[in-house]
């Protein structure tokens, strides 16, 4: 871990030097040494911070499918993934998951532990230097709060003093070499580093732009977070919070075009936090796109304008960034999120008047206008109708569905077994309920530079 830290020391500073301003401010400094609250709010203002990579926990999901043909290309660090294999990574290859992440974090870090040492001038105020510590708290706990759910097992009370998470680190130091920390202990301070975020009084509803997080952002993670410790009552609460400060829809009959950079989701009402995911290699291994899966497909009917948002012939829509082969994701947080958050606790409570209505006021934003939703929810379906929305709204959304899948299956009925198959329907794969091979592996060089990281089982 201390060469790790190290490089990504490097790297951060590296960003720090030479980086993309999401507004069009101009750097008053070039300096390595970050020190000034200006220093710290170019920081925050950088692209990167925006951008990780996500796709291959996502292509563990039941959403995705490879083809035949695809398949037959051979062994791949998509094809691997896909299939679940024991062995993802090869000897030599870096985690991008991983190292992109807690490149993140180190900036958060680097923030944290000098903003209060800032010297004094004009934009050293109280307000200033508040909306910077909430700002990379809050960024902090979102990649926390991802790693958490890749590589450990989902939430559960009982046992989250001894499941293991990823390293917590909370200062830029490379003198240690820290093992993993428990969920208990990750996912206190993941809610400790959000409250204190939306405590600030300073802290706007709203950022200047999707790239800085406003409390309802830190709201809306507050519910994401409890709603993965299964703390329905305090989910929802948090749920109200977000919405209360921000709850406009995008309707797909106007618009509905996949974002490209980070500026292309300025216009969308319904962003809190913008996070997008990016990826070249598959469409340049495979020369095309993963297909729909079969049963993510046989949800969405064609009045469901998320089906052609997503998708052209079942198979995913290139968004052109940088080149014309890369795919681009969609990983913000989001209204809409926060709504069906708000609609699986009230599902839970038994509330089902008030979780329909959630549920019918977000897909009249989805479906065709001219479509009229003739769907009846009771007590029996509430729950799963929920449920599937998610599905269908968080598509490809950052490795949520996985997480759902994984926190699902401590209960019985919602347990399922997922399959993979092949051009003639036949089952050549699965994975079951609470299996090891849901906990993405740590690469071999990850490792090799902290042997106190315990590796997932297998």
């Amino acid at each position: 871990m201390k060469k790790i830290i190290i490089n990504l020391f490097v790297i951060c500073i590296s960003v720090f030097c030479a980086c993309n301003k999401f507004l069009d401010i101009n750097p008053s400094t070039q300096s390595v040494n970050p020190s000034t609250i200006k220093d710290f709010q170019e920081m925050l203002n950088n692209d990167s911070l925006g951008t990780g990579y996500y796709f291959l926990v996502d292509f563990m999901s039941d959403d995705s499918r490879m083809v035949d043909a695809q398949s037959g290309i051979g062994s791949t660090i998509y094809s691997r993934t896909y299939h679940w294999n024991s062995i993802i990574w090869n000897a030599s290859d870096t985690d991008m998951i991983y190292n992109s992440s807690y490149t993140r974090i180190l900036q958060m870090n680097i923030i944290l532990s000098r903003v209060n040492s800032a010297p004094k001038d004009s934009l050293n105020t109280e307000e200033n230097r508040s909306n910077v510590i909430s700002q990379a708290l809050i960024n902090r706990a979102w990649y926390y709060l991802q790693l958490a759910n890749i590589y450990g097992p989902t939430y559960n009370q009982s046992t989250a003093t001894t499941d293991l998470s990823v390293p917590l680190i909370l200062e830029p130091s490379s003198s240690s070499l820290p093992a993993r920390a428990t969920l208990q202990t990750m996912y206190g301070q993941i809610l400790a580093d959000l409250k204190k975020a939306v405590s600030n009084t300073y802290l706007p509803s709203k950022g200047v732009d999707v790239l800085h997080p406003g409390k309802a952002a830190g709201y809306a993670l507050l519910a994401r977070t409890y709603l993965y410790e299964a703390q329905y009552d305090s989910a929802m609460a948090y749920a109200d919070s977000s919405l209360a400060l921000q709850n406009t829809l995008l309707n797909y009959n106007n618009t509905a075009t996949q974002p490209i950079r980070l500026v292309d989701l300025s216009s969308n009402p319904e962003i809190l936090l913008g996070r997008l995911s990016f990826d070249a290699g598959f469409y340049l291994t495979y020369t095309g796109t993963f297909s729909i899966s079969q049963s993510l497909s046989d949800s969405l009917d064609a009045s469901d304008l998320r089906l052609s948002k997503n998708f052209t012939s079942g198979s995913y829509k290139i968004s052109y960034s940088t080149s014309p082969t890369s795919m681009v994701f969609d990983n913000s947080v989001g209204v809409p999120e926060v709504m069906l958050i708000k609609a699986e606790c009230l599902a839970r409570k038994g509330n089902v008047s008030d979780a329909g209505a959630i549920l019918k006021e977000l897909r009249s934003y989805r479906l065709k206008s001219s479509t009229v939703d003739t769907r009846v929810y009771n007590s029996s379906n509430i729950l799963n109708c929920v449920l599937g929305e998610r599905r269908r709204e968080l598509y490809c959304h950052g490795g949520l569905r996985l997480f759902d899948l994984k926190r699902l299956n401590r209960e019985e009925a919602f347990k399922k077994t997922i399959y993979r198959k092949n051009d003639s329907n036949e089952i050549i794969d699965s994975l079951v309920p609470g299996s090891n091979l849901y906990l993405f592996p740590f690469a071999a060089t990850i490792i090799a530079n902290n042997t106190n990281i315990v590796q997932n089982p297998r």
